[in-house]
């Protein structure tokens, strides 16, 4: 009993010596398949000398067209054209943003522009342009009716626009509090619509009499 138990000890040594050395290889093939490939090159001498790279920070674009006052949250942009000292000097010489200045006499100054030029393309355009001492009187009716059409338009966006008096005023940086532009309320803007009627007709009417009496009219 002995040679046989010795050779069956032998054999089972054997067998897991063998399986052994089987699981070290496929578990170390598995472990190169899973690796990526290496590549290995020649270095060049030439190619392998060090270099010296110079990184430069890339130079700030001139921004010409910013929010005013550096304020993204104003809705308004600042423009080479917008802030030019001439263009803002022209701005503020409107009657429009002159707040020094009545809300009715605003509305009388800019009637009087419109009308007197609304009656040029009606006599000139109008259906009767051909009809001597028609067309005068024909366009600067038609120019009168849309001066009354402007009036009721104006009359419409006063009623719906200033519905509420805003309760917070206006102040500067400093805390200087500056008074509201009395056109901005509901009273300024029915002022100012009174006075586009009254200057839009009477442009109408200087228009006319400049039709009849200037000389060379036509």
């Amino acid at each position: 009993d002995l040679p046989v138990t010795l050779g069956s000890s032998l054999q089972l040594a054997h067998l897991f010596v063998v399986s052994s050395i089987t699981m070290a290889l496929s578990s170390s093939a598995s472990r190169l398949s899973a690796r990526p490939a290496v590549r290995v090159t020649r270095s060049i001498p030439l190619l392998s000398r060090a270099s010296t790279v110079r990184v430069q920070a890339a130079q700030e674009r001139v921004q010409i067209i910013q929010p005013l006052n550096g304020d993204p949250f104003v809705g308004m942009l600042e423009t080479p054209v917008t802030s030019a000292p001439i263009v803002a000097a022209f701005l503020s010489s409107l009657p429009a943003y002159r707040t020094g200045v009545a809300p009715v006499l605003r509305g009388v100054e800019i009637g009087l522009a419109h009308g007197f030029l609304l009656v040029g393309p009606f006599i000139k355009l109008g259906p009767l342009r051909n009809v001597p001492g028609t067309a005068e009187i024909a366009g600067c009716a038609s120019g009168a009716g849309l001066v009354l059409i402007l009036t009721l338009c104006l009359s419409i966006y006063g009623a719906a626009q200033f519905q509420t008096v805003p309760e917070m005023g206006v102040k500067t940086l400093t805390g200087r509090s500056v008074p509201r532009d009395p056109l901005q309320t509901s009273a300024g803007w029915s002022e100012f619509s009174a006075g586009w009627l009254v200057g839009g007709l009477s442009g109408v009417a200087w228009a006319y009499i400049m039709t009849q009496t200037l000389p060379f009219y036509y």
